[in-house]
């Protein structure tokens, strides 16, 4: 059975989903109860994944629309994200993305759009990396200037002193990141996404974040396409594989 991805507004959770969640989260994050539904808050929508309407993982959503750089900028911000071992690598994350280009699309002809979270783990990084032809930071090409007073936009409001301008980092106050397997191995190195990962953002084991910024063009937005007919036809997709290719994926705090 497929699994159905539903998103809803942050205000139309029930306590007992909130419950659901904070079960599945707590196994692969350093939070307390308290402080996890204190971010619930901080997110305008949720993006859950259902397998026969149990939550086997979700991610907390942001909308904002902001005037920068002299153009509308759309941000989705994607974050406090968790999918159980079981369904992971089924472009859960990606669906969602393409299902918000849909529920915005009046937005989305006016503004330029984003997709952008505060990667806590190499294999976050790679969410982004192993299926979008244009990120940022990325080693393929340099960051437009354009793109670092979006990124030193969101990296200041919603992080104030703990974002760094002159790296795109978040410090944390510790590692939240309660999975080992997200160890990075010599071997992970010789994939250059994995390289840059490390090379720009050291203090990742030590929970540090690295803000990292999708945008939706047309070879973008043809890959999500691709990731969702292949979901829904049981298509396999080409991965780029790591000695620990089915980490959880660590999404920002």
């Amino acid at each position: 059975m497929k699994t159905q991805v539903v998103i809803l507004r942050q205000q139309s959770l029930t306590l007992a989903q909130i419950e659901e969640m904070w079960a599945l989260y707590s196994g692969f994050y350093n939070y307390t109860e308290q402080y996890f539904r204190e971010r619930i808050h901080r997110n305008t929508h949720f993006s859950l994944y259902l397998q026969q309407g149990r939550i086997i993982g979700f991610t907390g959503l942001r909308i904002d629309k902001v005037k920068l750089s002299g153009q509308d900028q759309l941000l989705f911000y994607f974050g406090q994200t968790v999918i159980a071992r079981a369904f992971r690598g089924k472009s859960l994350i990606q669906t969602t993305a393409l299902m918000l280009l849909f529920k915005y699309w009046k937005e989305c002809l006016h503004c330029q759009v984003w997709f952008w979270y505060d990667a806590l783990s190499y294999k976050a990084y790679l969410a982004a990396a192993n299926c979008a032809h244009e990120i940022y930071p990325s080693h393929r090409c340099p960051m437009p200037e354009k793109v670092r007073q979006i990124r030193d936009f969101a990296g200041i409001t919603w992080y104030g002193e703990a974002y760094c301008p002159a790296s795109g980092t978040v410090k944390k106050a510790i590692n939240y990141v309660n999975d080992a397997a997200t160890n990075i191995f010599p071997e992970d190195l010789t994939n250059p996404d994995v390289a840059f990962f490390v090379h720009n953002n050291p203090g990742y084991s030590h929970g540090q974040g690295l803000l990292t910024f999708i945008p939706v063009t047309s070879q973008n937005l043809l890959v999500l396409v691709k990731r969702y007919w292949n979901r829904m036809f049981n298509h396999k997709t080409k991965k780029r594989q790591s000695k620990s290719a089915n980490v959880q994926p660590a999404f920002g705090h």
